[in-house]
Parts: C-alpha cells; structure tokens; sequence
C-alpha cells in the first residue's frame, strides 16, 4: 500500500461517519428524545388514534430514512404476533354490552375499545424501540453517550450486553448448522426443533465465555481503563443547532399534554 493510499485510509477515518440520509444522520440522543416524546404525547392523548397515528409516524420515517424493507415487515409481524392478540384477549374478555355472543365469553363494545386503545400502546411502545435500533448503531449511541460524559467503562458494557446477544445468535446458528451437518434433526415440528436445541447451549454459552475472556485481554493491551482520553474509529457527524431545539420542542409537548391530561383539559 503506498503513502498516498494510507493517507486516504487515515483520512477517511477522521471523517464523521454518514449513514447516507439525513434521518440516520441524527445524533443518537436526538433520535432517542424525538422517538420517546412522540411515544409519550401519544399515550399521553389516550385512545387508540393518536397512538396508531403515532405508529403510522414511525412507517413513515423508517420508509423516508430507507429502512422501510427491514422495518415494515419486522413491525407487521408485531403487529400480527403481539398486537392482535393483545387486541383479541381484551375484546373477548372485557365484560360490557354484548356484540357477539361466544358461550361463555363475548365480544363487547368496551372490549372493542380497550382492545384498541392497549394494543396501538403497546404497538406504539414496540415500534419506537424496534425504529430506534432500525435507526441507530449500538456503537454510535455508546460513543454519543460517552460525549456526554458517560464513562467507557458503562458504555462498554451497555455495548458488549447488545452485541452478546447478536453474537450468542450467530454461534447457536453456526452450531446448529454444524449439527445438521452431522446428520442430527434440527427441522421438523416445534418439539423436534425444541429437542435439538438444547445439545446446543452449552457449546454456545462456552463458546460465550471464551469470547469475553479475549474482549478482556483485548481491552487491557488497548490501555482500556487508562485515565486519558479514549480515541475512537468512529466519529459522529456534529450535532447541528437545530437537533437540540427540536428534542426540547417535543418534549415540552409531550410534557404539556401529560399535564393536561392530569388537569382535566383533554
């Protein structure tokens, strides 16, 4: 490699890190106060409109940041999975005015009602904390923590805590397809799989181990809990003026709209 081209390397490493659109692009924390103050007007305004408005609000952004693919299908199988259930469970158990008899149970219009209102919560709930993590690099939200003062040492752990479980994901699959290779079921109905499963946690947890004890080492050659100031591969994009102002915009609603719903004006 010539100088020229470790040059550009190096360069490229000073450069603030885009994700090439000007949502993703957003200070972490900024993401984060935005997502959670349009959860919190939401569920503040009570009913089942504002939060399935708000829902509908985080499909837009994720289509306009251009996760629409990974998100949109993640959020409808929520909403299938989690959402209907809760919807159903609360309709037919809800007692009050009877719209369709089913023995002992009923669909009741109170049920229909609060069935609504508790799912779009929750979906609204679930949606925001799928559209964050959609949005955001576990990476980029610990390297923004730590600019606000949080110490390495509990970003590091809020970081390795998220990516434990992506890397116990990869192995469990890379040892269950080790498995199939040997001629062991893993597919099948739910207790064939349920039953090949377990063989596998222990290869997977020890494997786990194994891997926090090199982060370990690793960290301690990088001079990991030395008292100066940590460098980072990464660089996050300056927080522009206008960040902070619409954060603290929108927490001011959603804090206005709590107080109006505790006095009464809602």
């Amino acid at each position: 490699m010539t100088v020229t081209s470790l040059q550009e390397v190096a360069d490229g490493y000073r450069q603030p890190r885009s994700l090439g659109n000007p949502i993703l692009d957003l200070n972490p924390i900024t993401t984060l106060c935005v997502i959670v103050a349009l959860i919190v007007t939401g569920i503040a305004l009570g009913g089942w409109v504002p939060s399935l408005a708000v829902c509908l609000l985080f499909m837009v952004a994720a289509v306009v940041a251009g996760r629409g693919r990974t998100y949109l299908p993640l959020i409808l199988k929520l909403w299938l999975g989690v959402g209907l259930i809760l919807f159903l469970l609360r309709a037919l158990l809800t007692p009050g005015h009877v719209l369709i008899p089913l023995g002992r149970i009923a669909v009741t219009t109170e049920g229909i009602e609060q069935g609504l209102a508790f799912a779009c919560v929750v979906m609204a709930i679930c949606g925001g904390v799928t559209l964050f993590f959609e949005f955001v690099p576990m990476r980029h939200l610990t390297l923004a923590l730590e600019r606000l003062g949080v110490s390495p040492q509990a970003s590091y752990v809020l970081l390795a805590s998220f990516q434990a479980i992506t890397d116990l994901g990869a192995t469990a699959k890379v040892v269950l397809e080790a498995q199939t290779a040997r001629g062991v079921e893993t597919e099948g109905n739910v207790f064939m799989r349920v039953r090949a499963f377990f063989p596998v946690l222990a290869p997977v947890f020890l494997s786990a181990m194994a891997a926090t004890e090199e982060r370990a080492i690793a960290l301690d050659a990088r001079a990991f809990n030395s008292s100066t100031r940590h460098t980072s591969l990464v660089e996050l994009r300056r927080t522009r003026r206008w960040e902070p102002v619409l954060a603290v915009a929108l927490g001011v609603i959603a804090v206005g709209v709590i107080v109006g719903r505790a006095l009464g004006w809602f």
